[in-house]
């Protein structure tokens, strides 16, 4: 199949798709790649022992697009492991990943890509994206946050793109850390001091439904997220000293929401020891939500 022509200056991008049996909204997320007006990118699509009719779908799209690239694992690795063989495989300068449940927006490589080029100093780059339901229906969008919004948001970072410099110096992902995987991955980046920058377009749809891994495995999702936050919480308040309450408190919602009171609480006071204020506005929203606002005025 012939392929639109890019400027020969143009990096490639090499893009890795993980999948397991993610036949039902696959072919919408590859469409939404061979769609983009960007041109210069290959695919790496890194099947984990899919026994649905994903073999069958990666097989055709990569026999109609030579871009596209297929890996089947042996033995099923989870999402790190795929994630690893599929940058292990890569060639490109610039490295992304997505899922076989979300889709680009057409331009979406395009401005990235574009981003990187015009800002040397910038390592990482992120964007606002739309959310979907299981239909495929707009539901709302998430604003991209600023870099340390990263470190306590409470929002996923689905559309994105770094240098290989990143990949070279962060490494693989980390494959003890399964549903937190890509969030270990965003609190290395920022611990290592890479330049990073928030685009406020929509260029992604992100899909959620009973069976994405954000809503199947939510209480085992905050437990691997405090685990990774703590490894890393030295390097990130060396490096971001103002925030060092802010992530106890973020540790403190992650006990909370696994229902860890002890834990809870003492992240909750380290949290005041740091940042006060911080703990008095949270108090406050919390009494907003559950008692009302007149409750809230007494504190």
């Amino acid at each position: 199949m012939s392929q639109p022509q890019q400027p020969s200056e143009a990096p490639l991008i090499s893009i890795t798709l993980p999948v397991y049996n993610g036949a039902r909204f696959l072919p919408e997320s590859l469409a939404s790649i061979v769609a983009q007006t960007y041109t210069n990118w290959e695919l790496i699509c890194v099947d984990d022992t899919s026994t649905d009719a994903t073999p069958t779908l990666l097989a055709e799209w990569a026999a109609r697009d030579s871009r596209i690239r297929v890996i089947r694992h042996a033995v099923n690795q989870r999402l790190p492991g795929a994630l690893n063989t599929g940058f292990a495989a890569a060639r490109g300068d610039l490295l992304t990943w997505t899922s076989d449940d979300n889709r680009y927006r057409p331009n979406a490589l395009a401005t990235l890509a574009q981003q990187l080029q015009a800002a040397p100093a910038v390592a990482f780059v992120y964007s606002d994206y739309a959310l979907l339901d299981e239909q495929g229906q707009i539901t709302g969008v998430s604003v991209a946050p600023p870099p340390e919004g990263l470190i306590t948001g409470k929002e996923g970072l689905p559309s994105f793109f770094y240098r290989r410099s990143v990949y070279e110096r962060v490494g693989d992902y980390a494959a003890d850390l399964f549903l937190a995987e890509d969030y270990d991955y965003w609190l290395r980046v920022l611990a290592a001091g890479f330049t990073l920058l928030p685009i406020h377009q929509t260029l992604y749809e992100y899909r959620r439904h009973a069976r994405s891994l954000t809503d199947e495995y939510r209480g085992r999702t905050f437990e691997a997220a405090e685990k990774a936050l703590l490894r890393h919480r030295a390097g990130l308040t060396r490096r971001y000293p103002q925030l060092r309450g802010a992530i106890y408190l973020h540790l403190a919602s992650l006990a909370s929401w696994r229902g860890q009171r002890a834990s809870a609480a003492y992240y909750a006071l380290l949290g005041v020891r740091y940042s006060p204020g911080a703990v008095a506005l949270k108090t406050r929203a919390y009494v907003e939500r559950r008692l009302g606002k007149s409750s809230a005025a007494l504190l």
